[in-house]
């Protein structure tokens, strides 16, 4: 399927109302794309809630962004120990996010076991809509439980394995996980992610390695069918 079949079926079967954002790191800085203007604050979530409103398509380096975790996760930029510690003890007597500057650490380390950081080999990250964005790596989809649960499905009966989060930081399950592993990721997210992405409260984003989109897409219109219909059997 193409890129305009495949976000045709997400729209049209599948139901999802939002625009698809797209994610692609890039090695060297594109020509023909405009670069993102002023800081985001915090981050990548807010350039992300950007694209759903507004339909915007732009590249976004480190100097764009107060909250790196959205470049750390697509190889873009790194982070130390010490300066996550320092960023950390910056905010978390007004954005109590940790219990103390020991547990932020103690996750952190979970973190970086359990979803590994990419190497940075990335000079930049495009951000835009599907329709968009030629090639793209990632894809974040926000919909209603009963969508994910489809897209999870038809990735069971293709026969693999769909994991899903719930914690701090949006761009540590959204999208370090998926671009990191090559695995679709479903999460909660956490309150920033929510916010400034503009996440209803019956919404949750699903993240798809663009290859595995494409293996899913095929599917979706007979089961969103079988679904539907599936309370009629009984």
């Amino acid at each position: 399927m193409t890129r305009h079949e495949i976000e045709q079926t997400l729209k049209e079967d599948l139901g999802i109302k939002k625009e698809v954002v797209a994610l692609k790191p890039l090695k060297e800085f594109p020509q023909n794309i405009p670069r993102y203007e002023g800081l985001a604050t915090p981050g990548l979530c807010v350039q992300i809630g950007e694209v759903v409103r507004e339909g915007s398509m732009f590249y976004t380096t480190r100097e764009n962004h107060q909250c790196f975790e959205g470049l750390i996760a697509t190889g873009v930029c790194e982070l130390s120990r010490e300066e996550f510690r320092k960023a950390v003890e910056e905010f978390i007597d007004t954005f109590p996010v940790y219990k103390d500057i020991d547990t932020a650490m103690d996750f952190y380390e979970k973190c970086i076991t359990s979803i590994p950081v990419p190497p940075a080999k990335n000079k930049c990250l495009v951000v835009g809509p599907l329709s968009t964005v030629a090639d793209p790596d990632l894809a974040l989809l926000f919909c209603t439980p009963k969508q994910a649960d489809i897209l999870v499905r038809i990735h069971s009966y293709l026969g693999n394995l769909f994991e899903g989060f719930g914690g701090s930081g949006g761009c540590l399950f959204n999208i370090r996980h998926a671009y990191y592993k090559r695995v679709p990721t479903f999460s909660t997210s956490d309150l920033s992610w929510r916010m400034f992405t503009g996440l209803d409260e019956n919404e949750l984003t699903v993240t798809l390695p663009y290859e595995r989109l494409v293996e899913l897409a095929p599917h979706i219109k007979s089961n969103v069918e079988y679904v539907n219909n599936f309370s009629s059997m009984f």
